[in-house]
């Protein structure tokens, strides 16, 4: 009776051992699970900031590629100015261009030709929050439409360009390098054609939000230099 008591006992305790064990087990799995949790979290965290820090570099390579063609291939046409202005929105920086080009964009070659055409930058706050600034470039080739007046009351039209901007400055040189914040080539006396001459070179800076709640942004520059601005230079 001894003998069985005492077997018992030993089986009472090996049971519960053996659930203390799987308590253990499990207690051990779920730190494991949570370990490799957080660093799932952690690592998708990081390859969605990088993901959307991709995009932000693309918008901005296409959009500063788009403006450097169309400002190198500037020139002043009788009747159209080169005006850069340095407006705000919002209390940001946002920077209009307007002004003449042979860098036309040919959509669909069967309507459209290359050519002289007008273009014009500017900054719009776009339709969602998330949008921020949105740049919209517009394109007519000279000649077929009634152009409009440049500056910053003419009515935005014309495609986007890019969205997600914080803010958009330029600054434009003259030809012994000095800075601008504006330009203009609408001349104070119309019979001096003199006055009307183009920047050497346009700085141009477009800032994306990478975070707006914690105000955290990226910033691309660039700096185009207008041939027949320097030509011109040369030449006075």
């Amino acid at each position: 009776m001894i003998d069985n008591n005492r077997w018992m006992s030993i089986l009472r305790c090996s049971r519960a051992m053996t659930l203390l064990e799987i308590m253990l087990a499990l207690l051990v799995l779920a730190m494991v699970f949570s370990m490799v949790a957080v660093s799932l979290s952690g690592s998708l965290r990081v390859i969605e900031a990088t993901r959307e820090q991709g995009e932000i570099y693309f918008r901005a390579q296409v959009a500063l590629q788009r403006i450097s063609e169309d400002l190198a291939s500037a020139l002043l046409v009788d009747g159209f100015d080169f005006i850069g202005e340095n407006t705000e929105i919002d209390g940001r920086p946002a920077a209009a261009l307007f002004f003449t080009s042979t860098a036309h964009v040919v959509f669909d070659p069967r309507y459209d030709h290359p050519g002289i055409a007008h273009i014009s930058y500017k900054m719009v706050p776009g339709e969602d929050d998330g949008d921020g600034m949105v740049l919209v470039r517009e394109d007519r080739l000279l000649g077929t439409t009634a152009m409009p007046e440049s500056g910053s009351e003419v009515p935005v039209i014309g495609y986007l360009l890019s969205d997600r901007l914080r803010s958009v400055r330029c600054t434009y040189f003259d030809e012994i390098g000095e800075e601008h914040e504006t330009w203009s080539t609408v001349a104070e006396d119309q019979d001096d054609p003199s006055r009307r001459k183009l920047p050497v070179a346009v700085q141009c800076s477009l800032d994306f939000w990478v975070d707006r709640e914690n105000e955290t942004s990226l910033e691309f520059t660039t700096k185009i230099l207008i041939l027949a601005g320097l030509i011109n230079a040369e030449n006075a």
